[in-house]
């Protein structure tokens, strides 16, 4: 018996490593090759300090992420499935799950993209693989709500808001990463503690899962070339029709919008970390001229190009 249950862990241990290989990453962490990969980001209405390449875009990654709101109200669509969540309020996303955040209202949050290695002390440890491995490469986890509102996410809680105050306090002892670890480990353990006592949805089913991750990648990788509803779908191995099932089932748009927001997205970082004109970026982007650039930008960012810049 001890050597079948040894054969179906290492079996679902080699399934989890063709998972990861099998997943291209997007959002990427900057500090993932440091001596502290942990990535905080700020987050205000239009402004994401550091910017990242997955703000305010359907993206995934291969960190868990808590998204703590300090103000506002912030929407998240996690797979096909959309949430509101007012101040005070958490929302775990899991590693691998597609997502996007935009705010409702105006609104103030900060996320805390935490890598797997952080949560498991070392490689090989009994906690990486009967608490981190069995949530984060299980598909049928994708978010957990914490709210004030009920008495099991307070300890949760807890551990987030004594989190984020060390994160942005001034570090005058120099514990300061051991202080920030024991606040990730306990958050982690009362989540996982939670997740893997509740009733888990039913998985997103596995031939989606691999599908859109297929049409969303070849968009990531080919946005500043010509391509077309075709090519989208070709990444696929599927007609037209099921590639326009899928974007609205997981991404609640069509292909070309999606690729316009993609496109934006990418005009706007360009915008801010290089001094190429409007014109250079619109070529780039596949805009056929400025202008039409310029209407587009206008109408999802409310300003110019140029003023965005500014």
């Amino acid at each position: 018996m001890k050597d079948m249950i040894k054969n179906r862990t290492g079996n679902q241990n080699r399934e989890y490593d063709r998972e990861r290989k099998d997943r291209p990453v997007y959002s990427h962490n900057p500090y993932h090759s440091t001596k502290f990969p942990l990535l905080v980001l700020d987050v205000e209405r239009e402004r994401c300090a550091p910017y990242n390449e997955g703000f305010r875009v359907l993206h995934w990654h291969s960190e868990i992420q808590f998204v703590y709101i300090l103000s506002g109200i912030v929407h998240f669509r996690i797979w096909d499935r959309e949430y509101d969540l007012p101040a005070g309020d958490c929302m775990f996303i899991n590693a691998n799950a597609t997502h996007y955040i935009t705010e409702k209202e105006d609104c103030r949050y900060h996320s805390f993209l935490i890598p797997p290695e952080m949560l498991g002390f070392f490689e090989g440890s009994v906690m990486q693989e009967k608490h981190v491995e069995r949530i984060l490469f299980n598909p049928a986890i994708s978010s957990r709500i914490f709210t004030t509102e009920r008495n099991e996410d307070q300890k949760a809680l807890e551990h987030l808001r004594r989190l984020d105050a060390l994160y942005f306090a001034d570090d005058r002892d120099g514990f300061r990463e051991y202080e920030i670890s024991l606040c990730i480990t306990g958050l982690w353990m009362e989540t996982a503690k939670l997740l893997m006592k509740e009733t888990v949805l039913p998985a997103v089913p596995r031939k989606d899962y691999r599908r859109i991750r297929s049409l969303l990648t070849f968009i990531h990788e080919n946005y500043r070339e010509k391509i077309s509803l075709e090519d989208i779908a070709g990444a696929a191995n599927v007609s037209k029709t099921e590639c326009l099932r899928c974007f609205r089932k997981y991404t609640g748009s069509t292909p070309y919008q999606y690729l316009l927001q993609y496109r934006l997205n990418a005009a706007a970082a360009l915008l801010k970390s290089t001094e190429d004109s409007v014109t250079e970026i619109a070529l780039k982007m596949q805009f056929p001229s400025a202008s039409a650039f310029i209407g587009a930008f206008r109408k999802v960012y409310g300003v110019t190009p140029s003023v965005y810049r500014r």
